[in-house]
């Protein structure tokens, strides 16, 4: 009679682990495992771009390509940044107006000058998310340098909303109106890119370049 000594669960020396048994398990039966996964998604890239005669990509990030991708939002960056002066520029005026009209923290009424400053800058603190959005889902996906233009054009509406309205609150309306407008088409444009891209990822569709062939 033998008596076995060890761990239960311990293995011989030379024997395979558990997780090693079930691979060659699974692999004799022929289903991959989780472990298969990188390769299907490797074949399936190199089929796609077979069919559009492209060079295949590595389903893994190629070496130094998150060091490039700067270079694909430089203009983004630059109104992303010119917009974050821009509202620093208005909060220093704010701050200015509470010296001047000596209205002290936190009361945000006072002066009807004060009011229609400190609402102005309220307005466009506001929106600023929005815009971001906006403007980098356009740049990405659609065009960056159509979406900065687009971005420089609202930044301008909002310089002339906020001193239009500082000065009166009829002329607030034109910037206001600009600034909107360019949200929308900013909106209009992220959302084509997204659905293009996703056709074109998931459905081997491409839109937009099939509309430059006609």
């Amino acid at each position: 009679m033998r008596i076995r000594t060890g761990s239960p669960g311990a293995t011989r020396p030379g024997t395979p682990a558990p997780e090693q048994r079930s691979r060659r398990t699974l692999a004799a039966r022929g289903s991959p495992g989780p472990w298969a996964r990188p390769a299907r998604l490797g074949l399936r890239l190199r089929r796609k771009a077979a069919r559009r005669g492209e060079r295949p990509r590595s389903a893994l990030p190629e070496p130094g390509r998150w060091c490039r991708m700067p270079a694909r939002s430089v203009l983004l960056a630059a109104a992303s940044v010119l917009s974050a002066c821009q509202q620093s520029y208005f909060a220093l005026h704010v701050g200015k107006a509470r010296l001047k009209y000596k209205v002290t923290p936190p009361a945000v009424s006072g002066s009807p000058e004060f009011e229609r400053m400190f609402r102005a800058q309220q307005n466009c603190v506001e929106f600023y998310p929005i815009f971001l959005v906006t403007l980098w889902m356009a740049g990405w996906y659609f065009n960056q340098v159509f979406a900065t233009c687009l971005g420089l054009v609202y930044i301008y509406a909002r310089h002339q909303y906020f001193w239009g309205y500082s000065e009166a609150a009829k002329k607030r309306i034109t910037g206001f109106r600009l600034s909107l407008g360019c949200l929308a088409l900013l909106t209009v444009l992220g959302a084509l890119g997204i659905a293009n891209s996703f056709l074109d990822e998931y459905l081997d569709l491409n839109v937009i370049k099939k509309l430059r062939h006609f």
